[in-house]
């Protein structure tokens, strides 16, 4: 999650990173949560619920079908950590796995989430991995934990400080083979949904608004895209070529996604055909399956999705790509043009029905940005 005090402030984020680097803020261990590990001068925090074990729910064998969850912000939704629970144990040939250790990976904060995972389904632990730092991202010690992960949950925060102290780490190529040989589900929220797609906003140093990324695709410091967080592309398929962005609708950040997609087709980074764009709403999380030809019982890979919130949440998530006949003007300092944007809305339904999507097309002219029905949303 992009603190919404940066949205506020932007210089926030630059004072809260230099009183992390200077050691002012640093990771706590309470004496209630057993056992805490840190390791030397890399700061590693490590809390666990319930007893780990060093095996994987379906051994070293891969599952049947690969599955991500983005979940787009604020209270947490209960169904889509049951959802991966259930998923993490499903091996092949329909026969269940035995359970296994949920990892919660973060940059700071506490423990929070290991009691509330816990609950939710059959898992052996819950295990929280502290990683505040590029020393810790490279720490050795955190391999045993992840190769032994059964999922893995990116937190809330701020993306700014995954790219920096997680990019081209080992914690990083830990987690993309873990995910990548056993294909074991991966999910994230807010900061951590933006980091998973193949291309990344960062928002660093600076966040920005919609508005002003429709009058300014290229404004400094403000639209910072990437594409290079991942060394080995992203290992969940179905998020290549894609840049995501969370708390959609409540921060209003259509805008800015249809800017970022413009970017990604103009900069050249995926074609005009195969770029995408997906938001996701507070409270609301996409639950995303993939098979590949070798699972797939028809021998074509092919992908589902399913939207769903907590009790009395009517979100949704959107998927943008360029339409037919669409037309791209990006230049620095000017307004955006961008017509003909698909949008596919799958609104909220729940974890055993697949989107039933909402179509319609937007369209910018020099930053104004209308669409085919009476909301952009």
């Amino acid at each position: 999650m992009e603190l919404f005090a940066r949205e506020l402030k932007n210089k926030i984020v630059g004072i809260a990173r230099g009183l992390l680097a200077s050691g002012i803020i640093g990771v706590f261990f309470v004496a209630f949560v057993a056992p805490a590990q840190a390791a030397n001068k890399s700061k590693l925090g490590v809390y666990q619920h319930g007893k780990p074990v060093e095996y994987l729910p379906c051994d070293t064998i891969p599952l049947p079908k690969r599955t991500a969850v983005l979940m787009g912000g604020g209270l947490d939704v209960k169904d889509a950590f049951s959802w991966m629970i259930t998923n993490m144990a499903q091996c092949r040939g329909g026969n269940p796995g035995k359970p296994g250790n949920f990892v919660v990976i973060r940059a700071g904060g506490n423990p929070s989430y290991d009691s509330f995972i816990f609950k939710l389904g059959p898992v052996a632990s819950v295990q929280t991995l502290v990683v505040p730092t590029i020393e810790t991202a490279n720490d050795p010690a955190l391999e045993p934990y992840i190769r032994n992960a059964g999922a893995i949950w990116l937190t809330g925060g701020d993306q700014g400080d995954y790219y920096n102290f997680w990019k081209g780490t080992l914690l990083e190529r830990l987690v993309s083979e873990q995910v990548d040989n056993y294909g074991i589900p991966i999910g994230g929220t807010s900061a951590g949904m933006m980091i998973l797609s193949e291309f990344n906003y960062i928002a660093d140093p600076y966040t920005i608004s919609s508005y002003d990324a429709l009058h300014d695709p290229y404004l400094d410091g403000a639209v910072t895209l990437k594409r290079d967080f991942w060394s080995d592309t992203t290992p969940f398929a179905p998020l290549l070529s894609t840049v995501t962005d969370s708390h959609f609708y409540t921060r209003d950040r259509m805008g800015r996604l249809v800017t970022f997609l413009a970017r990604v087709i103009e900069d050249r980074w995926a074609s005009v055909t195969s770029a995408r764009a997906i938001g996701v709403d507070q409270q609301t999380a996409l639950l995303m399956e993939y098979y590949d030809k070798s699972s797939s019982p028809s021998n074509i890979a092919f992908s589902t999705a399913t939207v769903v919130a907590n009790p009395g949440i009517f979100g949704a998530a959107y998927f943008l790509s360029a339409g037919s006949g669409s037309r791209l003007i990006v230049d620095p300092r000017q307004p955006l043009t961008f017509t003909n944007i698909d949008v596919k809305k799958c609104p909220v339904t729940s974890p055993t029905i697949y989107c039933q999507p909402v179509h319609y097309q937007l369209n910018v002219i020099r930053g104004d940005l209308t669409s085919t029905i009476r909301t952009i949303y």
